[in-house]
């Protein structure tokens, strides 16, 4: 069993990268006050692009924007992902250029432990009202479920709330009733997370750990866990994303995804966007690539 190479594994990360455990599969690394301001003016600036309106850098005015403009929603995904487009990859690669600044204050310590970078990080809008065009989706974040099912059995979960209401909506986690219970099975590939649902009987909430702003949550896999909306919940806005520590492939229709290293966005690499608002949806390679994969190119400085 893996579970103890887990457990060992999120420990070191912690350790080496100077982060605090919240238990024995999860940690958080507290984000720098300057980098985390740079950061939320990034992706709300992004945003705003997005779904073309005028750019304020107050929270709470924002967070009233994106939901005044909840049905402008022509670069959104169902699931809350905002996608990088032509007509304002130059915000795009400021979060890039932020988010790389970011893990690499926080791998600098250790960076060894650092195997793969991921350059697709998911910029999602959690509404406080789910969209319709979500519900009933085979891959609806609502479920709970593991990145395994859709990414191989030893990713690493990477969550950053930016703002909004973090309080009522949150991820929530799901921690195993019995530790002796588990098995390898439960991070199986799966096309939909409803046909993993009986992993749940082995799990159960865990009421101890709602993220924070600023914070990196790094948790493993093997922790379930889905999108808590509690009754009168407003939108949240937050990264979600993954890493990978230890010798580990990643599925292979989501390795173009990564990098050895953590690039210099600006400087070393320009992330150039193919397609533009105006182009037809493509559809995806398969149920587990990304919404980006074939869109972007790394362009050499």
């Amino acid at each position: 069993m893996s579970i103890k190479y887990r457990k060992n594994r999120i420990k070191r990360l912690a350790s080496g990268w100077n982060g605090e455990l919240k238990n024995d599969l999860l940690m958080c690394w507290k984000i720098p006050d300057d980098l985390f301001a740079k950061l939320q003016f990034a992706i709300g600036l992004y945003i705003s692009k997005a779904m073309h309106f005028s750019f304020i850098s107050d929270e709470k005015q924002l967070v009233s924007l994106i939901h005044k403009n909840r049905k402008e929603r022509l670069n959104i995904t169902p699931n809350g992902a905002v996608v990088p487009k032509k007509e304002y990859q130059f915000e795009f690669n400021l979060v890039l250029r932020t988010w790389c600044e970011i893990v690499h204050k926080m791998t600098n310590p250790n960076s060894k432990l650092l195997s793969l970078f991921r350059l697709t990080p998911n910029i999602r809008i959690k509404f406080g009202e789910e969209i319709n065009e979500n519900k009933k989706r085979k891959l609806d974040t609502a479920i709970p479920h593991s990145d395994a099912w859709v990414e191989g059995p030893f990713g690493l979960n990477c969550h950053v709330p930016i703002f909004g209401d973090c309080n009522k909506n949150f991820l929530q986690f799901y921690k195993l009733t019995k530790e002796s219970n588990f098995n390898e099975n439960f991070l199986s590939t799966s096309s939909t997370y409803d046909a993993m649902s009986w992993v749940l009987d082995y799990y159960e909430i865990d009421k101890k750990i709602k993220p924070k702003k600023g914070f990196i949550n790094i948790s493993d896999y093997a922790l379930i866990h889905n999108t808590k909306r509690m009754p009168k919940a407003g939108l949240r806005v937050s990264i979600d994303t993954t890493i990978n520590s230890g010798n580990h492939a990643v599925h292979k229709d989501r390795i173009s995804e990564y990098l050895k290293s953590i690039p210099n966005i600006g400087e070393e690499i320009f992330v150039k966007c193919n397609r533009s608002e105006k182009d037809k949806i493509s559809n995806k390679k398969s149920i587990y690539s990304h919404y980006t994969t074939g869109n972007l190119i790394r362009v050499k400085i």
